[in-house]
């Protein structure tokens, strides 16, 4: 075969045993997206459209792209839900996933709390045989490597937060841990879905001015041993603006740029490659757009509903 088809395999090996899950950069901004327990934890609805294209100029990189929304529904209860699709060469993997929590109070003035959360999935894996090329026409090991596969899976989560000082989350992805291949290759190979765990915590440092350090921290470990850890220094003035820095252990640095407008919030992140692949290609670019949409019975002045405040004044 020829020898764009075994770096396209490569692409397809990576993504499968190592990454599986997409990466984000802006992770920090969306932590329903990893953990179903974050679902209705904002005092506003926020409905989240991220892309991502990593490896930027080398064929067949990975591109995802993933549209999402939470929101509190009243007593304690938080629903949401996330599409996603991600492309890496001729693989493809979209799926939709829903979440449901529950807040459980830890303190009388409401400081303290903390969410459980339970999602399910529905993936949906696919390989494209026609964008692959072949030495021989019909390949059969080709025509037998790939399987178009539904798998359903269900996900976990803890988040705690602290007003909107500090948070800490844990959950696992792929619980069920569907025993399905999903690429055949004369079953010689397995490719199953691994549970993926994830763990993050964050603190904000306010000062004179208003200004804000964010700080935050993530961890990926994959059930098949792989662990990956970054975190993020934000800096925020008025929450409309911030600028940060990034880093990825041993994959990359990078910057983060973002913009507040009513409520409309933008957001960029640039990594830089610092492992073996920036010989080939060494930045991804990131960006969002997130919705804040105001519930109707909080005031922007507090958690006080507007309907009792007018009556105080009768």
């Amino acid at each position: 075969m020829k020898k764009s088809l075994v770096i396209i395999s490569c692409f397809v090996s990576i993504t499968m045993f190592g990454q599986q899950l997409g990466l984000s950069s802006t992770y920090m901004f969306n932590e329903a997206s990893y953990n179903p327990a974050a679902a209705g934890s904002k005092d506003y609805i926020p409905v989240h459209m991220n892309y991502r294209a990593q490896w930027v100029g080398f064929d067949g990189a990975p591109v995802s792209q993933s549209v999402s929304a939470h929101s509190d529904i009243g007593k304690g209860l938080g629903f949401g839900g996330n599409m996603y699709n991600e492309s890496t060469g001729p693989s493809r993997t979209s799926g939709i996933s829903l979440m449901l929590s529950y807040r459980l109070r830890l303190s009388k003035n409401d400081l303290h709390g903390l969410r459980v959360g339970l999602g399910a999935s529905f993936n949906q894996h696919m390989v494209d045989i026609t964008r692959l090329t072949t030495e021989e026409s019909n390949d059969l090991a080709i025509q037998k490597s790939y399987n178009n596969q539904f798998v359903p899976d269900a996900d976990l989560g803890l988040f705690y937060t602290f007003s909107d000082k500090a948070f800490a989350g844990i959950s696992v992805k792929n619980v069920s841990q569907i025993n399905r291949d999903l690429f055949y290759y004369d079953n010689l190979l397995t490719n199953t879905l691994n549970r993926h765990y994830y763990f993050n915590a964050g603190y904000n440092f306010s000062f004179k001015g208003k200004w804000r350090l964010k700080t935050s921290a993530l961890g990926h470990l994959i059930e098949s041993k792989t662990l990956q850890v970054e975190g993020n220094l934000i800096m925020e003035y008025n929450k409309m603006f911030y600028l940060g820095a990034g880093y990825r252990h041993k994959e990359s640095v990078g910057a983060l740029l973002g913009l507040k407008l009513g409520i409309v919030q933008f957001g960029y992140a640039y990594d830089f490659g610092i492992s073996q692949i920036r010989n080939y290609a060494a930045s991804s670019h990131e960006i969002f757009v997130q919705l804040q949409f105001q519930k109707k019975n909080i005031s922007r002045q507090g958690n006080t509903p507007w309907i009792k405040r007018n009556r105080i004044y009768k």
